[in-house]
């Protein structure tokens, strides 16, 4: 019992790496405990090992789900506490099933197991995560770095490869505590190499600087019920035409996620007055709005868009929606059912392409709220774009880590491309991210304010830009082959 209440108190650990408490070594220490004690652990033990870490990890790193259901799901406390520890529990099952096969394909050689097995089982338990049941790619290790002087791999890798140079650290800690009484300093010597690359990394400049251009971002800052309200369509309305009014020439202004929940149709003449307003004074203006599909009849579906207007033209449509959130899985099958029980879901369409927005030679690669949490659907247009973009509506989140945790996630999608990147939504967290991966500039939750700079355009391409996780994907495979030809006989029946 003992050794599953230390599991419980290191995975209680793991979150503090990340937003919004930002101390990346707890992660590591945290890794490096856990390996510990999967350490002579045999398949089930070490099984539960894990679960019990994963519970304590995701405990603590999605609390926030509780805020959701709870304040503005309409459930009880009951029933928002069983929800929440459902969902704890089916995330903990991933970290189980990475400590099972940890027991699985170990050997007798520590370093081995610590520099190279554990640390590709990890990662691609994260890739399995983050793609299966439409994925959940949320406290992924490497996105912790972004903006740390450990994150001059991210660029080339990718968070993934991140997380693989963070698990090969926490390995190398614990070959160190485990040869203490004995002069070996390879473990010291590739944790020394690992950070000085990363130091050396994050001064490499893989884009270049172009021009520059004034934002704007307007944070609403409308409850949710007022957002979808006449009220609030009002209030957006007026403060989009402040914001023009304010605007100087030449500048991009920012609005949220379905700031606009009328369509385009239903806006005019209004609409046609803001587009000569916008021309008149070179002035771009980018939001969220919802839409819907000519060819399709169905009245409750539509679009979650975002797009330009004045000389900013294109319009992206989300592609990647959230499940029961935006739209009912096995509709067919069990919308019948959901009518009877008088629940009336919205369901959005999914987009049908990956778009780009432009206004000359600033180029923009749209991602609208959850989608910017996948590294590989944000790089479709990333990589021939050079400003970034996300809009989003955290109101769902309240004042919890929710919000933090998915601005860091901006900010390593940032770092990945090296190029600046907006992040605007309704209540918080709106800020603006330099290609590092830093925070330049952000608005606190809740504030109703204009959030206004001067930011860098940049053209080029990252090494992962151009290669994306494939690098990753394919070490992955690489390590597994090995596996399976070496271990085939080690499998044991249980």
């Amino acid at each position: 019992m003992k050794k599953y209440f230390l599991a419980l108190i290191c995975g209680l650990l793991f979150p503090f790496g990340f937003a919004p408490f930002e101390a990346w070594p707890v992660t590591i220490i945290s890794l490096s405990l856990l390996l510990y004690l999967l350490k002579h652990e045999e398949s089930k033990g070490s099984f539960l090992t894990g679960l019990i870490y994963g519970m304590g990890l995701w405990g603590v790193g999605i609390s926030w789900v509780y805020v959701s259901i709870h304040y503005h799901g309409n459930q009880g406390i009951i029933s928002s506490l069983f929800i929440t520890f459902a969902f704890v529990i089916f995330l903990s099952l991933y970290i189980g099933f990475t400590t099972y096969l940890f027991a699985i394909f170990k050997t007798k050689i520590n370093s081995l197991n610590y520099l190279l097995i554990f640390p590709v089982i990890w990662v691609s338990i994260e890739v399995l995560r983050s793609n299966f049941l439409t994925g959940f790619p949320w406290l992924i290790i490497g996105t912790s770095l972004a903006g740390t002087p450990i994150g001059g791999w991210t660029p080339i890798l990718g968070t993934y490869g991140s997380s693989l140079v963070v698990l090969m650290i926490s390995g190398c800690l614990l070959l160190i505590y485990e040869k203490r009484n004995k002069l070996d300093l390879y473990p010291t010597l590739l944790i020394l190499i690992i950070l000085i690359s990363s130091f050396t990394l994050n001064k490499i400049n893989w884009t270049n600087e172009i021009t520059k251009v004034t934002t704007s971002i307007y944070q609403p800052n409308l409850t949710l019920q007022k957002k979808w309200s006449s009220q609030g369509i009002k209030h957006t309305m007026s403060l989009i035409g402040e914001a023009i009014t304010n605007a100087e020439e030449n500048e991009f202004i920012f609005f949220p996620e379905t700031a606009l929940i009328l369509e385009k149709e239903e806006l005019e003449p209004w609409l046609t007055n803001i587009e000569k307003q916008l021309n008149e004074k070179n002035i771009s203006l980018l939001s969220g709005i919802i839409a819907k599909d000519p060819n399709e009849m169905d009245l409750i579906e539509r679009f979650n868009r975002v797009r330009g207007f004045g000389p900013l033209k294109g319009h992206y449509d989300k592609v990647h929606l959230v499940p029961f959130g935006e739209y009912i899985p096995f509709k067919s099958y069990i919308g019948n059912i959901l009518d009877f029980m008088g629940i009336n879901l919205i369901n959005t369409l999914p987009g049908k392409a990956f778009t780009t927005l432009s206004n000359g030679n600033i180029i923009i690669s749209p991602s609208i709220c959850y989608e910017i949490a996948f590294s590989d659907l944000v790089r479709k247009t990333a990589k021939i774009s050079n400003l970034l973009v996300t809009i989003s509506n955290d109101t769902w989140f309240g004042t919890s880590i929710g919000p933090e945790q998915h601005l860091e996630i901006a900010q390593s999608r940032a770092l990945e491309h090296q190029k600046s990147l907006i992040r605007a939504t309704n209540s918080g967290i709106s800020a603006i991210i330099t290609r590092n991966g830093e925070i330049a500039e952000k608005q606190g939750y809740f504030e109703d304010k204009e959030l206004k700079a001067e930011i860098k355009i940049y053209e080029g391409r990252t090494p992962f830009s151009v290669v994306g996780n494939f690098l990753i994907y394919g070490y992955i495979i690489i390590i597994y082959m090995y596996l399976l030809y070496f271990k085939r006989t080690i499998v044991r029946k249980y």
